[in-house]
């Protein structure tokens, strides 16, 4: 639980992040239903920057339109999505486990 205070956070509005963003390297991957690709597909370029958004509704649409990728994650049964910190876990495990098995 008290990883979060050994980590740097930063805040910034939408259109400032994107501007740092794409100032620099790094690739913004989306998770979205409307995606084809399945999470594990892709090899993720560093850095990998990850957005989630809620359970209910997903990414807003001009979130997913600045996404270099859009994956989503097949679900099993009659649930149609995962808790988005579960999700955000899922997708981060992923993007790590490829550079840990390169």
């Amino acid at each position: 639980m008290g990883a979060l205070f050994t980590q740097t956070i930063a805040t910034a509005r939408w259109s400032e992040f994107l501007t740092w963003l794409r100032a620099g390297p790094g690739q913004l991957v989306g998770t979205s239903l409307k995606a084809t690709q399945d999470y594990q597909a892709p090899r993720y370029a560093a850095p990998t920057f990850i957005l989630v958004g809620n359970e209910a509704q997903g990414l807003p649409a001009d979130y997913e339109d600045q996404c270099d990728l859009l994956v989503r994650m097949p679900m099993l049964g009659k649930a149609d999505s995962l808790n988005a910190a579960v999700a955000t876990a899922v997708m981060a495990y992923e993007v790590l486990n490829q550079r840990r098995t390169r």
